[in-house]
């Protein structure tokens, strides 16, 4: 057994619950300067990520710092005995391979045998992605139409969903809007994305929305003007919590909120079975604009994509059946 295999002494108990970036961030050679930019360099949804992946390996039975003999056995029991996806056991490794750097300590995700537990799972298991189908503008249609527009709630909900579309939008970029990320112009708005999926440098990216004024029932700027000055918020989050008498939070919306909104939503509107998700939304867009002509670098100019392979899964979609070589004359 080679000297990376040995049973791993763990002298410190570790708490698999710490926030990974602060562990490291608390390390008294670093300078204060060094602390902050760690702390930044990890956005709020990877740390979250990392700490529910590693309750998991937790309560599996894993012990932090681990070897690379238990992290090969958890992962490949995930896959034979709990039935977890390819895509969900790799965020496991990468996990613990985060949670090992931020320590100090090298880490066993990188040794041979959790290498080729991983590779022998891609060999063996789907793992195509699950993507979410793409919304059709005649479900937006559907979906906004079934919101009574009676209260403030109402209105956050219409304008989210169309905003989500128009905007090509990842549902944590566009929970996270606030007011002075908003500049009105002639042909639209502008919205400034601090943070994205894409983006953890701290630049700060526009994202351009052009006005409908030929169908406000769809024109995202109009809702957003429209939603702005009936609920009153002066600054700080635009899409907030609303309490059943109608009082709105002062924090934004999260993630998983939305996605409760819209299912709820999709339930109203009898588009349950479609299986839509928050992502339909992104999708749809880049979807129907391909297929009305528009060109790609004006299509990412408004979805953000940086990755051409990423970007062309969709089109790839989009495309599957337009001139299908199966459709024969005969």
């Amino acid at each position: 057994m080679s000297q990376s295999l040995q049973p791993l002494a763990r002298p410190v108990q570790f708490d698999t619950q710490e926030d990974p970036s602060r562990v490291v961030a608390n390390a008294p050679q670093l300078n204060a300067t060094s602390r902050r930019l760690i702390i930044d360099s990890l956005s709020m949804n990877s740390t979250r990520a990392v700490k529910a992946d590693l309750k998991v390996f937790s309560r599996w039975g894993g012990q932090l710092p681990a070897d690379e003999t238990e992290i090969a056995n958890f992962l490949s029991d995930q896959i034979q005995s709990s039935g977890k996806k390819y895509s969900t056991v790799k965020r496991y490794a990468n996990s613990l391979h985060l949670w090992h750097q931020m320590h100090g300590l090298a880490s066993p995700v990188k040794g041979t045998y959790v290498r080729r537990v991983l590779k022998g799972m891609a060999r063996t298991q789907d793992t195509r992605a699950n993507s979410a189908p793409a919304l059709t503008p005649e479900h937006l249609r559907q979906l906004l139409s079934a919101i009574t527009l009676e209260d403030v709630r109402d209105y956050r909900n219409y304008t989210m969903f169309c905003l989500a579309f128009f905007g090509a939008f990842r549902r944590g970029e566009l929970v996270r809007l606030r007011i002075d990320d908003v500049i009105f112009v002639d042909q639209g708005m502008e919205l400034y994305i601090r943070d994205s999926k894409t983006n953890r440098s701290g630049r700060t990216e526009t994202k351009p929305i052009i006005a409908l004024p030929n169908t406000p029932e769809l024109c995202p700027v109009y809702q957003l003007r429209r939603y702005i000055e009936m609920s009153g918020i002066p600054r700080g989050a635009i899409f907030r919590s609303v309490s059943p008498k109608g009082r709105q939070g002062a924090g934004a919306l999260s993630d998983n909120s939305f996605y409760r909104i819209l299912k709820d939503a999709l339930d109203q509107s009898g588009l349950s079975q479609q299986g839509y998700s928050p992502h339909s939304f992104r999708a749809g867009f880049i979807t129907e604009a391909h297929r009305q002509g528009k060109r790609h670098h004006d299509i990412k100019k408004v979805s953000g994509h940086r990755d051409q392979k990423s970007f062309e899964r969709y089109i790839r979609e989009a495309d599957a059946f337009d001139n299908h070589a199966g459709a024969l004359d005969l």
